[in-house]
């Protein structure tokens, strides 16, 4: 029996105390095509720590000085979805456990590619396909996303987003928890 259940975690993995939150490289995506390639992916895969991030858009910023806006993008009509992850647990100095995750990105879609030609993430657009990658684990739908997407651009000044700036973005995590 497989058990599901909500936590709070960080999105940056972490998979043993032996990294910092500071590390050069951040661990916050995967790599579909290359996550059997790395030492952490495979061992949290073999153990079963999938997991999927609800959410019901996504953020892309353009590569400084390249003239592009910021975009949000989402599925047709807004629709809610999941993206595909892996999660870890370690322990802090006082040895409590702490929950991080990565999420998975693949090779980006006809739609994506103008916006990031190189990668985008795992979504998940159905309650089966988040199904059979929580208590499956079918790597097979780790792909490109074939649904309609949109996006809308944003204010060229905005340079970050936070939960607590975006309302809609704090109502989704409030709906799901």
């Amino acid at each position: 029996m497989c058990e599901i259940k909500t936590v709070d975690a960080r999105w940056w993995c972490q998979w043993d105390n032996t990294y910092t939150w500071e590390a050069k490289y951040p661990m916050f995506n995967a790599r579909v095509e290359t996550m059997r390639d790395r030492k952490v992916w495979p061992e949290l895969i073999e153990k079963g720590k999938r997991c999927i991030l609800p959410i019901d858009s996504f953020y892309e910023w353009p590569v400084k000085g390249k003239g592009k806006p910021p975009v949000e993008i989402f599925v047709k009509d807004r629709e809610p979805y999941a993206l595909a992850g892996l999660w870890s647990t370690w322990h802090d100095e006082q040895k409590r456990p702490r929950y991080s995750f990565a999420t998975f990105t693949c090779e980006p879609n006809e739609f994506m590619k103008p916006l990031h030609e190189k990668a985008m993430p795992v979504i998940l657009g159905s309650i089966e396909e988040q199904k059979l990658w929580l208590l499956e684990g079918d790597e097979e739908i780790l792909r490109p996303y074939e649904g309609e997407m949109e996006f809308t651009q944003l204010p060229d000044t905005l340079d970050h987003l936070y939960p607590q700036e975006n309302q809609r973005y704090a109502e989704v995590l409030s709906a799901v928890t």
